[in-house]
């Protein structure tokens, strides 16, 4: 996942009003509740985020074998990261990867004593899971959004080069500033 603070900022805001506003659970500090949920789901992202280089640069580190054997780079990215994911516990299925971090959630609600729970804590995980998969929903469109304006080039840039990352980075900003999330 590559999510702009604003928009964890948002989802993190939606959690905390809808578990408090319906009554699942009572918070005694809403603005700590909000922090620690944000530093559960940027953890989430910073694992994620630490795969994809990790396997970025051990797909460049070997190259040379990708190129002998005709694999795209994506494809070669995907199966180191796919490795690496399952190592660490960590899933990279969007949904699944979303009830993971719900699960996480859901422990810190139950762990912390600053916390009233008035539902059942499977609840409220189902609850924060419907909240997250906005998150994924909307970085998804993004996503493809930019990879659709990148195709549209007439100019064939190939995915993995500096020159496609550089872009990609610059529309996908451009996507955000129009969303007003940046």
């Amino acid at each position: 996942m590559k999510i702009p603070a604003r928009l964890v900022e948002r989802i993190v805001n939606n959690i905390e009003k809808e578990l408090t506003e319906k009554h699942y659970i009572e918070v005694e500090d809403p603005e700590k509740f909000k922090k620690d949920i944000f530093e559960i789901v940027n953890t989430a992202i910073q694992e994620e985020k630490e795969i994809e280089e990790e396997a970025e640069r051990l797909v460049e580190q070997h190259m040379h074998l990708i190129e002998t054997e005709d694999i795209r780079y994506r494809t070669a990215v995907m199966k180191v990261k796919e490795k690496l994911a399952e190592e660490r516990n960590i899933h990279l299925d969007p949904e699944e990867r979303m009830n993971q971090i719900a699960h996480r959630i859901k422990k810190y609600i139950e762990t912390d004593n600053s916390i009233e729970i008035f539902e059942h804590p499977n609840k409220i995980r189902r609850k924060v899971f419907e909240i997250l998969k906005q998150l994924v929903k909307e970085e998804k469109e993004i996503d493809r959004e930019v990879r659709q304006r990148i195709k549209s080039y007439s100019k064939k840039i190939l995915e993995g080069t500096p020159e496609w990352r550089i872009l990609y980075n610059r529309i996908y900003e451009d996507a955000l500033k129009r969303r007003g999330l940046l």
